[in-house]
């Protein structure tokens, strides 16, 4: 009886000696484990820029855009009318880091796949990551720069992937034939057909169904120098500020920082007219060019003069390029941007006072990101008469009274 006394007592030390050493070990390991590898949801949020635009969330109904719809959360889908635009917007879970952005243009669905970021950032070495499906459409992707974390976005087209991880921008279409890839600024890894092509800035590639992507390709060539406004402004740019009065605010432009985006600020806080911009010489003979187009994203924070003033010359955001014709005829075009119409209806939707030409202004919505893409310049120019031969300047400027613009 004592044998078997003493056999019980060895056999529950031993018993429990083993589960603590397995405990000493496996409960530091899993702490670890779960430290360095959990993750939380990114805060998402949808702005309606133009259109109609619609989210079907999971097990929830179709929901249209009015304004802004945030914790937007995985598997939701975005679906965009012809003619209409929605931006998608990627942030941390505090909303203190802004990761990217999506621009869904006209006739584009998308599926927000996966977006989760470290929850424990210290231990954790994992990137944010984002997982899209592009299923139809045109997109452009923006990722954020000087955020200590890195970034890794991938888009899903069909049978095709494609992977983004450096900050920059970049032009996804995808329609029942191909997949169309560029990138401006970046790089991407486009894979079909079990193989990739690497891309860097100003490259693309096509990718059809089930067929490798093609060799990548020289793209869109950027005449402009410190376009993305890395550097500052004095290397490339003019700053120039006009006012009515003398003694009225002079305002101020900046190169800054904002949603991880490099962006030159326009602010001023005046009583009378006053217009800050910035301009850069291009000089470059456009004859034997095939299509030119303006891309840039702006923002229009603040303004106080309704829609873009009686003339149509005081938006809180405006472009303009200065060209030369054929027959060494200077011509300007101009377009211009605004959140606050004129009610009444008075007021001019383009530049009455412009030399040359001038399109339809654009409303966006107030203190959202909007992403402009041109028509094809040199088109649209033969169109009101004036074949480009020559770009000589491109203009970035803001007029009114009181006005905030990015």
């Amino acid at each position: 009886m004592r044998q078997n006394t003493e056999r019980t007592a060895w056999t529950i030390m031993t018993s429990a000696f083993i589960v603590f050493c397995v405990l000493i070990v496996a409960v530091p390991l899993g702490t670890w484990r779960f430290v360095s590898t959990s993750n939380v949801a990114q805060e998402v949020a949808i702005t309606l820029i133009s259109g109609t635009v619609f989210v079907t969330r999971p097990a929830a109904p179709l929901q249209g855009v009015a304004d802004t719809i945030t914790d937007v959360e995985e598997s939701s889908r975005v679906d965009s009318d012809a003619n209409s635009q929605a931006s998608i917007t990627f942030s941390t879970s505090d909303k203190k880091i802004t990761l990217g952005s999506i621009q869904v243009y006209g006739s584009t669905r998308v599926k927000l796949v996966e977006m989760r970021s470290p929850q424990f950032e210290l231990w954790n070495p994992s990137p944010h990551r984002m997982i899209v499906d592009v299923q139809r459409g045109r997109t452009r992707i923006n990722l954020a720069g000087g955020i200590p974390r890195s970034i890794t976005l991938i888009v899903r087209a069909g049978s095709s992937t494609i992977q983004l991880d450096r900050a920059g921008s970049y032009s996804i279409e995808v329609t029942d034939q191909l997949v169309d890839v560029a990138v401006r600024e970046g790089s991407a890894l486009a894979t079909s057909g079990g193989q990739s092509v690497a891309l860097g800035s100003g490259q693309r590639t096509v990718m059809r169904a089930g067929a490798p992507p093609q060799n990548a390709a020289s793209g869109e060539r950027n005449l402009l120098i410190n376009g993305d406004f890395p550097a500052p402004l004095s290397t490339d740019w003019t700053i120039y500020k006009d006012r009515f009065d003398p003694n009225d605010s002079e305002g101020k432009i900046e190169r800054t920082v904002k949603d991880g985006r490099n962006v030159v600020s326009f602010y001023r806080a005046g009583f009378n007219w006053g217009r800050l911009g910035v301009q850069q010489k291009v000089n470059r003979d456009v004859r034997d060019y095939r299509a030119l187009r303006l891309h840039f994203a702006l923002r229009v924070v603040k303004q106080n003069v309704l829609s873009c003033g009686q003339y149509g010359s005081e938006c809180p955001m405006m472009a303009k390029i200065e060209y030369t014709d054929p027959a060494g005829n200077r011509r300007e075009w101009v377009q211009g941007f605004f959140y606050l119409p004129d009610t009444s209806n008075t007021y001019p939707m383009r530049c009455v006072t412009c030399v040359s030409s001038a399109t339809s202004h654009i409303r966006v919505q107030q203190d959202v990101w909007y992403f402009y893409d041109s028509p094809d310049l040199i088109t649209l120019f033969k169109s009101m008469g004036f074949t480009p031969a020559a770009i000589n300047t491109i203009s970035i400027y803001a007029e009114g009274h009181s006005f905030e613009s990015l």
